[in-house]
């Protein structure tokens, strides 16, 4: 919307801002330990956290209710998106995967291995790949349609 800003705290918790007041919105608490990440998702109804206790939390931004915990990572959830088209996010986590999780059933729909410890991810612009950076060093392009990285 322009007006609205979204930040993510090691209190565990994620504020919504109105920039031109500066006034908070809205909290999104829940989370055990402290958030890496927040972002909207293209459409700005939802908000995606993601925590070092391990889970990534989608909420309703108008309302600030949680809508679904999602658990599966064994370590800190160090990043997390939306596709695009706002129908898939994904999740890195410091146990080495990346997961793409269905937003409508909530359901993981694609685990990606192959790295130590990822600390970033993104799809691409038309959602059709996924890039995941490491701290091993690596980047991987991985195609979704094959189910395969370069």
């Amino acid at each position: 919307d322009g007006v609205s800003v979204l930040t993510a705290s090691f209190d565990g918790t994620a504020k919504l801002w109105n920039a031109e007041s500066g006034a908070c919105v809205r909290t999104f608490g829940g989370h055990s330990r402290g958030i890496r990440c927040a972002a909207f998702s293209p459409c700005g109804a939802l908000v995606l956290t993601a925590s070092r206790d391990a889970t990534a939390k989608l909420w309703d931004s108008l309302t600030g209710q949680c809508l679904k915990t999602f658990s599966g990572h064994d370590n800190w959830v160090s990043s997390a998106s939306f596709s695009p088209d706002g129908t898939r996010m994904l999740t890195a986590s410091c146990d080495g995967t990346a997961r793409i999780w269905d937003i409508g059933t909530r359901a993981c729909l694609e685990t990606l291995d192959g790295h130590d410890r990822i600390n970033s991810a993104s799809f691409s612009g038309n959602g059709t790949a996924v890039l995941t950076a490491s701290s091993d060093g690596t980047a991987r392009l991985w195609d979704l349609a094959a189910g395969e990285f370069a």
